[in-house]
C-alpha cells in the first residue's frame, strides 16, 4: 500500500505539474517502483516537488468554498472584508460564528500526511548512495526536508498550539500502538522543534540554487526562524499558559525568544546579500513593482507560477469591477486600511492632532504605500481611471442609475463591486490597457519571506527588548525606500506608543501578505482588532454648469454585522474528528 501511495504520488507530479520553470524535466514515469524513486536523482526531486505543491503557504490562490470565491485570509482581518454577502468569510468568519463544525480551509491545515512525506524522504536521502547524489546534493536536500518541516510544524503551532511532534515516517504494520497514536506536546516544545529544524536547515542548504527558482535556500531558513521566534515570544509575553502548556508559552521564555529572532534578522540584513527593492523613482509604482517584477534582490523564498500553464486566479478575483472576466473585487479593503496611512507631510497619523488630514481630500498627501497596495478615486489602473463615485449631483439632482450616475466601478454598480470604496491594487498585473484576465492565467509569484519583513521582525524583537535606538535603525530603512519624508525614524515616539507605531508599520508594508490575522491574534489584540465595524467611504461626484468635475467623500458603515473575534478563536480547534481518531488528543479551551 506504502509503495503504491508513493507510485501514485510521482505520477501525479508527472502528469499534473510542469515544472520546467523551477525545478527538473521530468524522465519518463510509465514503470516506478519505489527503489527507483530514492535511486534516481530527478524521481526524488520529484517527490520533494510534490511536498512543496502540499505546503500551506501560498496566499495568492483561491480559497473556494472556505472563505468564499476569491476571498483571501486577509478578508477576515481588519484589512478588508468579503465583497460577496453569501460568502462563509461574511457569514460565519468575521461574525465569529464559527467552532469546531466550521473548522475548515482556509484556517484549519492539519498537515500530517505531509510531515509523514517529509520524515520518509528525510529517511530515504540520508541513505541515498553517492552514485545517486553527491554528499553535497544529498546534504542540500535534507536541508530542504528540515525547512519544510520546521514549516510545517510552524504552521500547526501558529493555528492550534501544541501538536503531537512526529520526527519518523510512521508504519501501521511495525510502528508501537502507542506511537502511532501520540499526545499533544507543548506549544513550547513545537516552536523549539521548528527552531532546531531551521538551524539544521541553514547548515545544510546552498546559499541559492542555481537555475533552479522556488527551492528554499539558507536564508529561507534563516527567516523562518526569524518570523517563528517572534511568535514564540510574542504568545510567552502576551498569551497565557493553559492546559499544562499545551498551548501557550511561560513569560519567561519571551526574551529569549526575541533575542533569536533579532539575531537571526541581523544575520540576514547583513549577510544574506538581499537588499530592499528599489528600482522605480515613484515610490508607489517601486512598492507595487514590488510583487510584480519577480526580482531576487528583496525575495528571499517564494512559491511559482507559470501564467496559462501553472496559473493562479488572483486577478481575476480581485480586479475592479470593470476589468472584470467573472467575477471581481472580492476583496473590499476597509477604510480602517486607508486611514492607517499617515501624512507624508508631517508623518503623523490622520486622526493624530496636527496631521494635516484633509477629509475633502481623503487619498491625498499619504503614505506613497498607500496607492501601491489600494486603487481609489481617479487612479489610473491598466491605463483606465478606476471610478468609484456611487452618483452623480447636477443642479441638486443626485443619478445613481447604473450608465449614467454610478462610476464604472462604484458602489452600486454590481454585486461584484467593491462595498467599501476602494479595491485592491497590490498584486495584481499591470497594463497599458485592461488585461480581461482569465481563471488560473495568473503568473505572479507569491513572495513568501523578503527582505522587508526581516526589517519588521528586528523592529519588533529590539522594541520588545527595550532597545529603542535598534528599533529606529531597523525601521528607518523601510520608511525611506516607502517614500515616506517626515518622522523617519518614529522620533516622536517612544515605549508603547513606539511599539504600536511599529506594528502599523507591519500592518501597512505586508498587507494583503496573509500576516496581518496572524500577527493580531499573536500579539492576543484580536479580540479588539477583529472586533470592529467596518467602514467604508462613499464618493459622490459633483458636475457644476461649466462641467468641472468635484467629488465629497462619507464614511458609512459598509458591512451588517459587525465583526466578532472571540477569545476561544486565538487557537483553532482540533475538531472532534481528529479526537475520535486519536483519543490523546486534548481539545483548546473554551470549544465545548
Amino acid at each position: 500500500m506504502k509503495q503504491l501511495k508513493l507510485i501514485l504520488a510521482i505520477l501525479t507530479v508527472a502528469f499534473g505539474v510542469s515544472c520546467s520553470d523551477d525545478f527538473l524535466n521530468q524522465p519518463p514515469l510509465d514503470r516506478i517502483t519505489e527503489n527507483d524513486v530514492w535511486n534516481d536523482k530527478a524521481l526524488t526531486d520529484a517527490y520533494l516537488f510534490q511536498i512543496y505543491e502540499n505546503m500551506p503557504w501560498d496566499y495568492l490562490k483561491d480559497f473556494g468554498g472556505g472563505a468564499g470565491f476569491g476571498a483571501h485570509r486577509d478578508a477576515l482581518s481588519d484589512l478588508a472584508m468579503s465583497t460577496y454577502s453569501w460568502t462563509p468569510a461574511n457569514n460565519e468568519f468575521r461574525p465569529g460564528l464559527w467552532g469546531t463544525a466550521n473548522n475548515l480551509w482556509p484556517m484549519d491545515w492539519w498537515g500530517y500526511y505531509n510531515l509523514w512525506k517529509i520524515n520518509y524522504a528525510i529517511e530515504n536521502i540520508e541513505q541515498a548512495p553517492t552514485s545517486v547524489l553527491t554528499t553535497e546534493e544529498r546534504n542540500n536536500r535534507l536541508g530542504e526536508l528540515h525547512f519544510l518541516r520546521a514549516y510545517s510544524y510552524f504552521e500547526l503551532a501558529k493555528r492550534y498550539g501544541g501538536v503531537p511532534i512526529i520526527l519518523e515516517a510512521q508504519n501501521p504494520d511495525i510502528t508501537p500502538q502507542e506511537e502511532l497514536f501520540p499526545p499533544r506536546n507543548t506549544e513550547k516544545e513545537v516552536y523549539d522543534q521548528v527552531l532546531s529544524d531551521t538551524q539544521g536547515a541553514f547548515d545544510l542548504l546552498p546559499d541559492r540554487w542555481s537555475g533552479q527558482r522556488g527551492r528554499a535556500s539558507k536564508w529561507a531558513a534563516k527567516s523562518l526562524e526569524s518570523r517563528a521566534a517572534l511568535y514564540a515570544a510574542s504568545i510567552a509575553k502576551y498569551g497565557s499558559v493553559q492546559l499544562d502548556g499545551i498551548v501557550g508559552i511561560p513569560a519567561s521564555d519571551a526574551d529569549g525568544y526575541y533575542q533569536i529572532a533579532l539575531a537571526a534578522s541581523q544575520k540576514i540584513i547583513n549577510e544574506s546579500g538581499h537588499v530592499l527593492f528599489n528600482k522605480y523613482p515613484n515610490a508607489s509604482d517601486n512598492y507595487a513593482n514590488l510583487f510584480l517584477d519577480e526580482t531576487d534582490d528583496e525575495t528571499i523564498f517564494m512559491k511559482i507560477w507559470i501564467p496559462f500553464e501553472k496559473g493562479h486566479s488572483y486577478d481575476l478575483y480581485n480586479v475592479p469591477y470593470s476589468y472584470r472576466v467573472d467575477w471581481s473585487g472580492s476583496m473590499s479593503p476597509t477604510k480602517q486600511l486607508l486611514d492607517s496611512y499617515e501624512m507624508l507631510d508631517t508623518g503623523l497619523l490622520p486622526d493624530e492632532p496636527g496631521s494635516g488630514y484633509d477629509e475633502n481630500n481623503p487619498f491625498e498627501n499619504r503614505d506613497p504605500r498607500m496607492r501601491g497596495t489600494l486603487l481609489t478615486n481617479n487612479d489610473i489602473f491598466q491605463g483606465l481611471p478606476v471610478e468609484l463615485w456611487y452618483g452623480t449631483e447636477r443642479n441638486g439632482v443626485i443619478d445613481a442609475e447604473p450608465n449614467t450616475g454610478v462610476g464604472k466601478d462604484g458602489l452600486g454598480i454590481h454585486p461584484d463591486a467593491t462595498k467599501t470604496g476602494f479595491y485592491v491594487r497590490k498584486y495584481l498585473e499591470k497594463a497599458s490597457a485592461p488585461l480581461f484576465t482569465k481563471q488560473y492565467f495568473s503568473g505572479t509569484d507569491c513572495i513568501l519571506f523578503r527582505l522587508g519583513e526581516i526589517y519588521l521582525n528586528a523592529a519588533e524583537a529590539a522594541i520588545e527588548l527595550n532597545q529603542e535606538s535598534a528599533a529606529r535603525d531597523f525601521i528607518e530603512p523601510i520608511r525611506t525606500r516607502a517614500g515616506l519624508q517626515q518622522n523617519l525614524r518614529l522620533e516622536l515616539y517612544s515605549g508603547m506608543d513606539l511599539r504600536d507605531r511599529i506594528r502599523n508599520e507591519r500592518k501597512l508594508e505586508m498587507a494583503f501578505e496573509d500576516h496581518r490575522y496572524w500577527d493580531v491574534r499573536r500579539w492576543r489584540i484580536a479580540t479588539e482588532a477583529l472586533s470592529i465595524q467596518v467602514e467604508g467611504l462613499r464618493i459622490l461626484r459633483h458636475i457644476d454648469g461649466f462641467g468641472n468635475e468635484t467629488f465629497s467623500y462619507e464614511t458609512f458603515d459598509a458591512e451588517t454585522n459587525k465583526m466578532n473575534f472571540s477569545e476561544r478563536h486565538y487557537y483553532l480547534p482540533i475538531g472532534q474528528g481528529r479526537i475520535n481518531n486519536n483519543n490523546k488528543l486534548i481539545e483548546n479551551p473554551l470549544y465545548d
